[in-house]
């Protein structure tokens, strides 16, 4: 997966005990992830980043529905 252009391995191991942690459903899959907290304050967005190894991540079920929480990855880089 892509995390803010860059290529990150993520096991399916941590991927499930990230779901696991947001208590999402098992057909829940990490879709998308960045480092990045944004926050629309009305007169703009304002980008907040996160300390290592936390990332804002997105979570898509077959119906397109999405979840989004913080979590920690172990990445590695490929």
């Amino acid at each position: 997966m892509y995390i803010d252009g860059q290529f990150i391995v993520i096991a399916d191991e941590q991927a499930a005990k990230a779901r696991q942690y947001l208590e999402l459903p098992a057909d829940f899959q990490l879709v998308e992830a960045t480092r990045n907290l944004q926050h629309d304050t009305g007169n703009g967005v304002v980008r907040i980043p996160l300390p290592d190894g936390l990332v804002v991540a997105a979570f898509e079920n077959p119906h397109g529905k999405r979840r989004y929480g913080v979590i920690k990855l172990n990445e590695t880089v490929s």
